[in-house]
């Protein structure tokens, strides 16, 4: 009572699929992006014996040394053992617009690029910008602070930025 109902079962013809699998597969690994990696130039510190005064000419102008603590109060700028007060004399350089400066828009960036301006222009040749973050300092605050102490936008030469301190070293210990 058995009968047989077709006489061979057809193949599946699977070349098709197999073609559209061949050319999807390399487009769609092109079309990902795996990883998206964007890098900040940054210098770090310096380790080495001190240099005795003796190995020095005398001639040569001191170092500036300019150094930018980020703070939650605000930025406090100095070079060469000296700090540079704020107009009351007490607190950072430059204090903060918002009492503190509980966002990135909150750190008076344009006068801090102002204030690096003059002195960039007392010394021309320093090209070192020393950034000393407190611990609870935001990233993003950092590379504001980093792309302020760079280039000055408002006073351009030959068309681009003015370059203010291209060399940033990013250190620790502020509080």
């Amino acid at each position: 009572m058995a009968s047989k109902r077709g006489a061979a079962a057809e193949e599946l013809n699977l070349v098709p699929i197999m073609n559209l699998v061949t050319i999807l597969i390399p487009f769609l690994l092109m079309a990902a992006e795996f990883v998206s990696v964007a890098v900040i130039d940054s210098t770090l510190p310096a380790i080495g014996a001190p240099s005795t005064a003796e190995e020095k000419p005398e001639e040569e102008k001191k170092p500036l040394n300019l150094s930018v603590i980020i703070t939650g109060s605000g930025y406090t700028v100095g070079g060469s053992a000296a700090v540079l007060q704020n107009r009351e004399g007490d607190g950072p350089t430059i204090p903060c617009k918002d009492v503190g400066c509980p966002k990135v828009d909150s750190y008076d960036v344009a006068e801090l690029q102002r204030l690096l301006g003059e002195i960039k222009d007392e010394y021309a040749d320093e090209q070192n910008v020393i950034l000393v973050p407190g611990s609870r300092i935001a990233y993003e605050v950092i590379v504001v602070t980093m792309d302020a102490t760079r280039e000055d936008p408002s006073k351009p030469v030959d068309g681009r930025p003015r370059d203010l301190f291209p060399y940033v070293v990013i250190a620790g210990g502020a509080q």
